[in-house]
């Protein structure tokens, strides 16, 4: 893989954890007014579905120090998606027009058709480069937040629902009622309980007391997960089965999270939406007070397979 002058390339290793965790933060930084925080362990979570020495690669400057991290995944049928990032030092200096070349060498050299990547709308360098190269942004993402100066209000279920925390056991229903509830949003990649297991239950963020199940009787409608990561409260998922959306399940099971981590000692919380939610998710997030912080672009480009 070629890299640009002044630059070696190699694949993440596990070592690299807290190195790759410091550039992204160095990156949020440099973009965004409110920005979150990863550490060593989050990324690492977020290589564990990743086959490092194929879907990995890291820009090394002349210094030895890391300049550039870009990772690909193939979970989307028929498309690869690119993450990248480059240390603010080192922009404009042919890093991000390199992950490029590899993440549609790759696209093609897995007979994949489409080749995907996000930039957040501030780095406006990312923009024209990706138009430049023929892609068209598709879908907005928000990341949101509230800071959290007072306890939040009460929840107010409506009657007959009740909320409880996760418990042993309810492993299969959280999975079943979040896929369901999501089954039909924008690239919603399905998960089947296994990789829950693997990837959510066992994470090391997982914390049971942050998870939230609503019933109206014995049947589970909807289920929040929630965690500590990011530097603050995170609200991870968040759904309602379609037959009991607009009850104010979602508001009741968002200021329920609240509440908890204002007791905690958390001052912020935070998530990420699809700004084109056909559920009115951005609506409802505003009215419990949460702001938008910033902004991503998802671009795509289909390409001429031979």
């Amino acid at each position: 893989m070629t890299s640009p002058e002044g630059f070696t390339t190699r694949p993440a290793t596990p070592a690299d954890a807290t190195a790759v965790a410091d550039l992204v933060n160095a990156f949020e930084r440099a973009h965004v007014e409110e920005p979150d925080t990863v550490d060593a362990e989050e990324v690492a979570g977020w290589w564990a579905r990743l086959a490092p020495e194929r879907d990995s690669r890291l820009y090394v400057a002349a210094d030895g120090r890391l300049a550039g991290v870009a990772t690909l995944s193939d979970r989307n049928q028929g498309k690869l998606d690119l993450d990248a990032y480059v240390l603010p030092e080192h922009a404009g200096r042919g890093l991000g027009g390199a992950m490029v070349d590899w993440l549609e060498q790759e696209t093609a050299g897995r007979g994949l058709e489409r080749a995907q990547t996000a930039a957040l709308t501030a780095d406006t360098a990312a923009g024209r480069l990706l138009y430049g190269r023929g892609y068209e942004a598709v879908r907005r993402f928000y990341r949101m937040a509230i800071d959290l100066d007072a306890l939040p209000p009460a929840p107010e279920w409506p009657e007959g629902f009740e909320v409880s925390t996760f418990l042993p056991g309810d492993e299969a229903i959280v999975h079943a009622v979040t896929e369901k509830a999501f089954a039909r949003h924008w690239g919603h990649e399905e998960r089947d309980l296994e990789d829950w297991r693997q990837h959510t239950f066992e994470a090391p963020w997982w914390d049971a007391s942050l998870v939230y199940l609503v019933r109206e009787g014995d049947e589970v409608v909807a289920a929040a997960v929630n965690a500590v990561r990011f530097g603050g409260g995170w609200v991870g998922t968040i759904g309602t089965l379609e037959p009991w959306r607009g009850r104010g399940l979602g508001r009741a099971l968002l200021l329920e999270a609240f509440g908890e981590f204002h007791r905690r000692g958390e001052s912020r919380v935070s998530l990420a939406v699809d700004a084109g939610n056909e559920t009115g998710a951005t609506h409802l997030y505003e009215s419990v007070g949460m702001r938008v912080v910033w902004q991503a672009d998802v671009y795509e480009k289909r390409l001429q397979i031979a």
